[in-house]
């Protein structure tokens, strides 16, 4: 008799009207007070290339993960390791596994690993932002919905 886990599940493939209506209400009720608050365009999507995706799906497999969170998150507004990222959001990939807890409930909990110095997340973030790396713009914003931005003071 073999032990297999059963794995809770919350995702599904969607159609192009779903990503659509999506993406519009996002630009029409966040994307617009970011940008204005930011004073620059804010990010719009992450692009990652396939390859380096299954590295880290294969990393977080290894490590004993059985799902992955995807955490929504902003740049510090210093950000030496590239000026252009400075305040702009990102999503950042974050390993789960589940776990009973002591009454009963199933939590997808962040999972860490063994490391020399100590646990570490198993976590994978730093794509390709569009703005300021947008398709065929070579970081303009051209293809992005015009708006008046207004600098906060």
């Amino acid at each position: 008799m073999s032990s297999t886990k059963q794995i809770n599940k919350a995702g599904k493939f969607v159609d192009a009207r779903h990503v659509n209506e999506l993406r519009e209400n996002y630009r029409r009720e966040r994307w617009v007070n970011n940008t204005n608050h930011l004073g620059k365009p804010d990010s719009l999507s992450v692009w990652y290339s396939l390859p380096e995706l299954k590295e880290y799906l294969e990393a977080a497999e290894a490590a004993g993960a059985d799902g992955i969170r995807v955490y929504f998150g902003v740049y510090p507004s210093t950000y030496p390791d590239n000026i252009l990222l400075e305040g702009r959001q990102t999503v950042a990939f974050v390993a789960t596994q589940q776990k009973q807890t002591e009454t009963g409930k199933t939590e997808n909990k962040d999972l860490y690993v063994s490391t020399p110095k100590g646990p570490e997340i198993v976590a994978f973030n730093i794509g390709s932002p569009c703005p300021p790396y947008c398709p065929g713009g070579g970081g303009t914003t051209k293809d992005l919905p015009t708006f008046i931005v207004a600098k906060q003071s």
